[in-house]
């Protein structure tokens, strides 16, 4: 796989540390996150843009990473207006890090099928500094085909 462009939303201690190590990797990565001096700092480092809502965001990617701090805000960002569902691609997956509610995973996983698109649920363990050097222990579930497609860039 050539390298995907990543949408990532949520740049807080972990987030911000893992948008880091995606852009020393080479990743193109397009980012959002309330806090702007989160973003300017990515922003900085290059090879990187600022989509002005979720929808824009996974219109522009291949692969939308989301590491927020709640279910509802998942479904927020999923099914909001100009949501991530609305503007997500066909053959594009959506990772979500955080801990959320398996019932609530579920239910976003089985709509972003409806439209050809993949999820991996992928809780994280360690620290932000383990996030920074790319060594997290991420739980990932999800469809076997999905993981194995995206594993590369877990």
């Amino acid at each position: 796989m050539s390298k995907p462009v990543i949408g990532f939303i949520g740049l807080g201690l972990m987030g911000g540390n893992m948008v880091e190590n995606l852009q020393k990797r080479g990743f193109e990565v397009i980012v959002m996150d309330l806090n702007k001096d989160a973003v300017a700092a990515v922003l900085a480092r290059g090879n990187a843009t600022e989509a002005s809502s979720p929808k824009e965001l996974a219109e522009k990617s291949d692969i939308v990473e989301l590491c927020v701090t709640t279910s509802e805000v998942v479904e927020k960002l999923v099914y909001g207006a100009d949501g991530i569902l609305e503007g997500i691609k066909d053959g594009s997956v959506l990772i979500d890090f955080g801990t959320s509610i398996p019932a609530s995973s579920q239910k976003i996983g089985a709509d972003l099928g409806k439209k050809g698109v993949g999820m991996i649920d992928a809780p994280l363990g360690r620290t932000p500094a383990h996030a920074k050097d790319g060594l997290l222990n991420i739980m990932a579930g999800g469809d076997k085909a999905t993981f194995d497609k995206y594993e590369p860039v877990l």
